[in-house]
């Protein structure tokens, strides 16, 4: 009888240990151990410092609001109030095989207001087709202009060089842009120093003070990194910010093609004050909550006033958005959405808004949707 006991104990023991594993998702309980989930903050680029005091004695260091001002492309808008891409005979973002728009914040992210330095805008995320750089576009609303800028690494106190990630989400919060980096956590970059170069083809230094960005007229420097740094893989695919939490917080989710990969959301309290992930002495930022959500091709989350909202791409056809409330079952909006949705961001103004970029070439958007039109 003790020794059947002892059999008993370690099978539970092990059984509890299985259902703990925060890569398996198969558990009946689909909870994970938030703290499990950990990001490093790494110490800040020394090298924006001594680039920005280049910038600034040439009088080439510009603001958010400047940029937004600058737009030389134009948006239009179709009779179901979706966003379109510049598409000319000279200019076509809309059908470009080279870079392709992934991630959307905006400015009720980047501020509770909801405006920043006066604009009202977005900002989403391209990634180009190799994976070996990053555009990022701000978009006047006011307007409909907008205008690319390079995000960019500088690996000298004189020199900087493109940022090779997929950028599949961002997040605007106070004067920090947050992008993506799949399984190497999150860059951060600075809005505080937005640099004006010259024309050409080269990224980084051309001579003494002279500086390009492959055709871009402004770059924005990573200033600082979050590394992943658990022991298990993790895909960083998408990414929300939620102010209804308290403190504010960060949700990051997976994209997968089969539920037999994990398909996990995280969430990470920020400091708002520091405009950081909160950390421990060591630097190190855990989760708050973890969960296994079982929905195949998810290509975006945000949660608000304790909802959750999941866009789900499907190849060629329309795209769902599922609506969840935690304990309960999700509810899918089938076909809510045009083909390939991708990152989300929640706007609480005017009754509450989503908001979704697309990526399919020809059928590409910024969708703004109200709250109230999605089903739980």
């Amino acid at each position: 009888m003790k020794f059947t006991a002892a059999i008993l104990a370690l099978a539970a023991a092990t059984l509890s240990l299985a259902s703990n594993d925060p890569g398996d998702c198969s558990t009946a309980s689909k909870k994970k151990t938030g703290s499990d989930f950990k990001l490093t903050e790494q110490a800040d680029n020394a090298n924006v410092a001594s680039l920005s005091k280049i910038f600034t004695a040439a009088g080439k260091k510009v603001s958010v609001a400047d940029v937004f001002n600058d737009g030389n492309h134009q948006m239009t808008t179709d009779s179901s109030g979706r966003k379109l891409w510049q598409h000319t005979s000279d200019f076509n973002d809309e059908d470009t095989t080279k870079w392709v728009p992934q991630g959307i914040t905006s400015t009720a992210d980047a501020l509770d207001a909801g405006t920043y330095e006066g604009i009202n805008g977005w900002i989403v995320s391209w990634h180009r087709d190799d994976d070996q750089s990053v555009r990022v576009t701000f978009v006047n609303r006011a307007h409909d202009t907008y205008r690319h800028a390079l995000l960019v690494y500088p690996h000298a106190a004189d020199n900087f060089r493109e940022v090779p990630v997929h950028a599949g989400g961002i997040m605007w919060y106070g004067t920090t842009l947050w992008v993506l980096d799949t399984y190497n956590g999150i860059r951060v970059f600075d809005l505080t120093n937005i640099w004006q170069v010259g024309s050409g083809d080269d990224v980084g230094k051309v001579s003494s003070g002279v500086y390009s960005a492959a055709g871009y007229k402004y770059v924005i420097p990573q200033i600082r990194w979050y590394k992943w740094s658990s022991s298990f893989k993790f895909r960083h695919s998408y990414m929300a910010l939620d102010r209804t939490t308290t403190p504010d917080s960060l949700i990051v989710g997976e994209y997968q093609t089969s539920t037999s990969d994990p398909i996990r959301l995280v969430r990470y309290e920020l400091d708002y004050t520091t405009r950081r992930l909160k950390t421990d002495s060591n630097g190190v930022s855990k989760a708050v909550w973890a969960y296994c959500v079982d929905i195949e091709r998810m290509q975006g989350a945000v949660s608000a006033n304790g909802k959750f909202y999941l866009s789900r791409s499907n190849g060629a056809s329309k795209g769902d958005l599922w609506a969840w409330v935690p304990g309960g079952a999700a509810k899918k909006n089938a076909g809510f959405y045009p083909k390939s949705p991708e990152d989300l961001s929640y706007d609480k103004r005017n009754g509450g808004r989503l908001y979704t970029v697309t990526e399919a070439e020809g059928v590409r958007y910024i969708i703004n949707s109200p709250v109230s039109s999605v089903s739980f």
